[in-house]
Order: structure tokens, then sequence, then C-alpha cells
């Protein structure tokens, strides 16, 4: 099987796209999830466990924010391939 090279991104860069879709970011002590992202009224939120590696922070907040309209935003090149990469594991997982 073919492996991509890793798309090289920080929590930073996910944050800062968060905060410009109005997502709340935060990052709780889950016992049983990793996190996901949910509505509390009218406010989106993203919650990701706080015990995560940050690698592991960074594919889940991609992956989430996957979820979201992105298009027409002037979003850094590797931060839309490595959310348009993490969809795709979400997809694939969602298949099997």
């Amino acid at each position: 099987m073919h492996r991509s090279r890793p798309i090289k991104i920080t929590l930073a860069d996910l944050e800062q796209l968060a905060q410009t879709l109005s997502i709340k970011v935060s990052y709780e002590n889950l016992k049983t999830s990793r996190g996901g992202s949910c509505r509390v009224r009218e406010t989106r939120r993203i919650i990701i466990n706080k015990h995560l590696p940050n690698s592991e922070k960074i594919n889940l907040l991609a992956k989430e924010l996957g979820e979201f309209e992105l298009a027409g935003l002037d979003i850094p090149e590797p931060v839309r391939k490595k959310i348009e990469r993490e969809s795709r594991e979400k997809g694939r997982e969602g298949n099997q």
C-alpha cells in the first residue's frame, strides 16, 4: 500500500481556521472519546480529548473541520490538503 507523505501543519493552523469559521475548539478531559463536533445552541464546537498526542489532535481537528463549508475561504494549501486527506480517511472508516 502506498503511504503518502505527512503534511506538516500545526494545531494553531487548524485552530485559526476554526476561529475564522466561528467554531469554538476546546481540549477537555474525555475519558472514553477522542472527541468530535457538536452545536450548543447557536455555538458550533469541536471538543478534543486533551490527553491525545498532538498528531492525533491535528488529525481529529482536520477531520472535523472537513464537515464544515470551506468553499471560498482563503485556506493555506497544506491546511486544505490535510483536511481533505483526513476527510477521505473518515469516509473510509464509515464504509467498513
